[in-house]
């Protein structure tokens, strides 16, 4: 299906190979999980396996890069369409047409198929896809789930040998995430010879579908090809070291200083196999202790019930019954009903909810993006629409979930600086500030290159950055872990850690239940247009029943820390 020999890519004005002597194939009915730190080249390698390099993106290449024996460098992306089909990570950036039913024709229409043999292809991927009883439902009416999946059907109907997935779940809530890793379990059962190629983070619902693991360095070179089993078990560890993702059996055991076992089948729910972890340390209290602090759910300010303190007489921001509603759009249904809503200084506050629940809309509420029709927000006291833009966007900051959005210069230190230089600081503050903000972040190195050549974590980070960099009293980011490789998300959380310790007001859009249970001091859970349910993450992941209607689960760190707590009485110090 694939075949790569010395394989290397330059782009046009870097100096620097992307990827370097890539050797390896691909067969028929194999999937494969593509791993690598942030900026390893694996979104370029699966440009180019699809024609958007050279053909789209102007690009150096080396060696040779073939598609069931096309040559990707000789072969245009619609030629190339007809053997490998690509998802991406944002469903809406491949949706076209209006309806489910037109959406999956136009691919089908574009390959010429003929109209009597169409019906049937449609069809047959909507019964593959789930999706048999929305054919005729508009496409801006379905969940971030459904329309992943409409994706996914699209590109079946069109038959391809090869399916090419980019982080397919980076867009979706934890449940429909799921869904989608049984799908494509479901797919490559029904079609024995499609082979997979995938990209993605959430490893413990994707890593049990997986047949073979590929891991790229820092350098862009192919450092390991092996068995899914043998990755994530015995050779978890030079995974880790190369700084990508685990599933968090893995992980775990590696924390505590034991051998990885890698043997979940797909499907299998992670609670299970961290129960056997619990348990086989009965006997061995330090290593439990060890793990136990390695999963352990955020602090909140000790001692002090709210971390708000003594210090701030109101909260930074309040939302007081606010409703909004889009009066353009087919439904007239409010987004947000009679919401009420508040963030104290140094607290970091996460925003749960399915997709579509109106997570983004209240966050551009509460920047004034937005005016509601009833209510009101304050801003330390003061209601927002009589504070001037200018001042507010001094006291307020807004990391976007596209970081292209946030964009405005041709150098990552200038898209830094650009900030501090709307807020009349000198040139030797706007420079130290610039290149602090640049190192803490891991992107001092980058300084000069363009923002857009950046790899998508990196520019995640650069969006961070240019809204961190100025000491604002309010800070929202949206979706903020998407993209991060171990180290750069370590690096980016600690800094939330920093901006809450200076008493910046942190609120955190995010279906990243990892992060919420590690640094959240507090959830929010939005549900048809209101706030659900409030309370710290061990108080909100208890509640399961209402979590699974706001299509979250709770991460596995939680699962596994209550089954360590359930068998530790006392804490040592830990050893490892």
């Amino acid at each position: 299906m694939i075949e790569a020999r010395s394989f290397g890519v330059r782009y046009e004005g870097e100096p620097d190979q992307v990827l370097r002597d890539i050797s390896f194939s691909l067969g028929p009915g194999e999937r494969v999980l593509l791993l690598g730190p942030g900026g390893s080249g694996k979104s370029t390698l699966l440009a180019s396996l699809i024609g958007l390099i050279p053909h789209s993106h102007e690009a150096e290449l080396q060696g040779s890069l073939s598609v069931q024996g096309l040559a990707t460098v000789h072969s245009s992306p619609g030629q190339l369409s007809r053997r490998v089909g690509m998802v991406f990570q944002d469903p809406d950036s491949q949706l076209t047409m209006l309806t489910v039913e037109e959406e999956i024709a136009f691919g089908l229409e574009n390959l010429g198929i003929p109209p009597e043999e169409m019906d049937q292809r449609i069809l047959d991927a909507l019964h593959q896809v789930g999706l048999g009883r929305y054919r005729t439902s508009r496409v801006d009416r379905l969940s971030g789930g459904m329309k992943q999946r409409l994706v996914i059907g699209a590109i079946l109907a069109m038959e391809p040998e090869l399916l090419v997935l980019d982080e397919p779940t980076a867009n979706l809530d934890p449940r429909a995430a799921r869904e989608i890793s049984h799908l494509l379990l479901d797919i490559s059962r029904r079609r024995r010879e499609l082979a997979i190629l995938l990209v993605e983070h959430r490893l413990d619902e994707m890593a049990p579908l997986a047949t073979r693991v590929l891991l790229l360095d820092s350098a862009g070179r192919l450092v390991l090809d092996l068995p899914a089993r043998e990755a994530f078990g015995p050779r978890a560890g030079t995974l880790r070291r190369h700084q990508v993702w685990l599933p968090t059996g893995s992980a775990a055991a590696l924390q505590a200083g034991i051998p990885p076992a890698f043997d979940a089948p797909p499907g299998q729910a992670a609670p299970e196999e961290l129960e056997k972890l619990a348990a086989s340390l009965n006997q061995d209290q330090p290593r439990r202790d060890c793990l136990l602090e390695w999963c352990q759910p955020a602090d909140p300010t000790p001692g002090d019930p709210h971390p708000c303190g003594s210090e701030t007489p109101g909260p930074v921001l309040s939302l007081e019954n606010i409703t909004l509603s889009y009066p353009r759009t087919p439904s007239p249904e409010p987004v947000l009903k009679n919401l009420s809503f508040s963030l104290a200084a140094g607290e970091i506050c996460a925003l749960a909810g399915p997709n579509g629940s109106g997570k983004s809309t209240l966050a551009a509420t509460a920047m004034g993006l937005i005016a509601p029709q009833t209510g009101r927000v304050l801003l330390e006291g003061r209601d927002l629409a009589n504070i001037p833009l200018r001042e507010r966007s001094r006291q307020a900051g807004f990391v976007f979930q596209n970081p292209e959005h946030q964009f405005v210069t041709d150098s990552v230190f200038q898209e830094v600086a650009f900030t501090l230089r709307q807020q009349e600081f000198s040139d030797g503050e706007i420079r130290e500030r610039t290149e602090v903000t640049l190192e803490t972040l891991g992107l001092g190195h980058l300084a000069g290159r363009n923002p857009f050549s950046l790899s998508f974590g990196q520019k995640r980070r650069l969006s961070a950055a240019s809204m961190m960099v100025a000491e604002r009293k309010l800070l929202i980011f949206d979706e903020p872990t998407f993209g991060q490789d171990p180290a750069a998300l370590e690096e980016l959380l600690n800094l939330l850690d920093l901006l809450a310790a200076r008493k910046t007001a942190v609120l955190i859009i995010t279906h990243d239940m990892d992060l919420i249970w590690s640094r959240a001091h507090r959830v929010a859970l939005l549900l048809d247009g209101a706030i659900a349910l409030e309370g710290p993450p061990t108080e909100v992941f208890a509640r399961e029943e209402l979590l699974h209607r706001g299509g979250l689960i709770p991460p596995p760190r939680y699962h596994l820390h209550r089954a360590l707590t359930r068998r530790s009485h006392r804490r040592e110090p830990c050893p490892l």
